[in-house]
């Protein structure tokens, strides 16, 4: 069985959504399963908008976004009750995206080798 880690991304600001989402490509790129949490200022990072965003000489967010959803094992979820606190509807996150609790999130990490938090 291949390492598990879990991800959790609480911060909305560019430059921790670009890390989140480098450190998934290479953990998957080992082989491993990655299962990232989008919650409150995060939930920037699972919407249509995240996209676009870019920092100085990078590719666009987006760009990662889809190099990592073409990789096996990963999966991303935006937390329902962040969701209702900051006002970010369902047809606002990225297709892949999928609603979910703190409650999964707590079981994918007891069960992960790792757990991060950007």
């Amino acid at each position: 069985m291949a390492d598990a880690y879990a991800i959790m991304v609480v911060s909305g600001e560019p430059h921790r959504l670009y890390m989140s989402y480098i450190t998934a490509i290479g953990l998957t790129a080992t082989g491993a399963s990655v299962y990232m949490f989008f919650t409150m200022e995060g939930l920037k990072g699972v919407t249509k908008e995240a996209e676009a965003l870019t920092l100085p000489g990078q590719k666009p967010l987006g760009y990662y976004i889809g190099n990592l959803l073409e990789m096996e094992g990963v999966e991303l979820a935006a937390c329902s009750f962040g969701m209702n606190v900051m006002g970010v509807t369902k047809d606002r996150l990225l297709g892949a995206v999928k609603v979910s609790g703190v409650t999964e999130f707590a079981v994918k990490s007891g069960q992960a080798k790792g757990t991060m938090v950007f």
